[in-house]
């Protein structure tokens, strides 16, 4: 009888354990399973990115790119993940997506969008003027590949203002350094401030502002042939700029700037209201002199 109450304890045993397996086998799914087809899972993800929910529609996303991976859909699902951490300014994120849809799909019809958005996350993190300005040289480098590379792009026009821009504020840091060191008389320190300006970024609206401050920095370190020649460049090539006259001071050179380029200053706009003044004043007592007037008058 033991025997037997054994054999039927065991038996059950068996059976619990056996029915836990089969219900564990039958009813677990891994939590990642995809709800849908590629195009359900893209139209979740974007219909979520719509409303904001980025962290919700980069999960569909995500899924549609893992269980579907030679689905068309997979670019442009990179591309909507980069787009959705672009829209939270999470650039750092967004670049790293970026990359990656380039590295992957170099021929696809869009990575000139990629490419440009590439371009926009660094120039998002540019810093100011006094400032370190790593990330303007690279929106500048990303702005410039796009450009070469996608000349028709869409994006094109933008890249090229942008770039117009980051290479304004690259000069403008390179100006603002070089000022720095010549304020504090370090003037071997300020010259390749001022020499890079005109090297690197010619035709800038600063070449004025370099030339005259490379000169005088040349003058003050008693090289007056170079400086001499660089006040002499500064008056040729910018004749109307209020740094000219400084210029040619510094040489001793005569020099007529063209009046029609020139500003009345504060002192003759003074005169001519005097003038103005004193002539109305004259004319008052001339009509108030007049016999006409003084007959007319009761």
């Amino acid at each position: 009888m033991w025997r037997q109450l054994f054999v039927a304890g065991c038996l059950m045993l068996l059976l619990s354990v056996s029915g836990c397996t089969t219900f564990e086998l039958f009813s677990s799914k891994p939590d990642d399973t995809p709800a849908g087809s590629d195009q359900e899972l893209m139209g979740q993800g974007e219909a979520a990115i719509a409303l904001k929910k980025y962290d919700e529609g980069r999960k569909h996303l995500q899924r549609l790119i893992n269980h579907f991976p030679e689905s068309e859909l997979v670019p442009v699902a990179r591309l909507s993940v980069g787009r959705s951490y672009f829209d939270e300014k999470r650039y750092d994120e967004a670049r790293a997506e970026y990359q990656r849809f380039i590295e992957l799909f170099p021929q696809h019809e869009q990575v000139d969008e990629a490419q440009y958005y590439t371009g926009l996350s660094y120039f998002r993190q540019m810093e100011k003027v006094d400032r370190d300005q790593t990330m303007t040289n690279k929106a500048a480098r990303e702005f410039r590949a796009l450009l070469s590379d996608f000349r028709d792009s869409q994006f094109a026009p933008d890249a090229q203002a942008k770039l117009t821009e980051c290479l304004r504020q690259l000069v403008q840091r390179e100006l603002y350094v070089g000022k720095f060191y010549f304020n504090q008389e370090a003037y071997g320190a300020a010259i390749p401030r001022f020499e890079s300006i005109l090297k690197e970024y010619p035709g800038s609206e600063y070449d004025d502002q370099a030339l005259y401050y490379l000169g005088e920095s040349l003058w003050e370190l008693e090289q007056k042939a170079p400086a001499k020649a660089t006040f002499q460049r500064l008056i040729a090539e910018f004749p109307h700029s209020e740094m000219a006259p400084l210029a040619a001071q510094r040489i001793g050179m005569a020099f007529v700037q063209d009046p029609r380029s020139r500003k009345p200053s504060i002192g003759l706009l003074s005169g001519a209201f005097a003038s103005m003044s004193d002539m109305l004043s004259e004319l008052k007592d001339a009509v108030l002199d007049n016999a006409l007037w003084q007959s007319t008058t009761p």
